[in-house]
């Protein structure tokens, strides 16, 4: 499905049209029906997908999971994760495994 199609079926959810979505976002008519021709701006795309609580890749068909999983640090195994475009070595995880374990409480 491309993303024209997806708010459709994702405003026909929540029993209204996509003209009563635009209006709710305060988006111009037929805003979202151009996008079929027309690529849209990030922040739009965005507001919808805010509004419509699915993920970004979800709203523009790029996988069939509506939400973004949750991913724990705890967990992730080595070589998974990167900053600033390089992989973070284990043992720099451990460290903010252990920085994040010890934290002092807010409460």
């Amino acid at each position: 499905m491309n993303t024209l199609e997806v708010i459709k079926q994702l405003a026909k959810e929540r029993n209204m049209s996509v003209y009563e979505l635009e209006e709710t976002l305060g988006f111009g008519k037929n805003t979202i029906y151009q996008w079929s021709h027309r690529t849209p701006s990030i922040e739009r795309v965005k507001k919808v997908a805010d509004y419509f609580g699915v993920s970004l890749d979800y709203l523009t068909g790029r996988t069939s999971r509506k939400n973004i999983s949750k991913i724990d640090l705890a967990n992730v195994p080595d070589g998974v994760l990167t900053f600033e475009g390089k992989t973070i070595p284990e043992d720099e995880l451990e460290i903010i495994r252990h920085l994040l374990r010890n934290k002092p409480s807010n409460k």
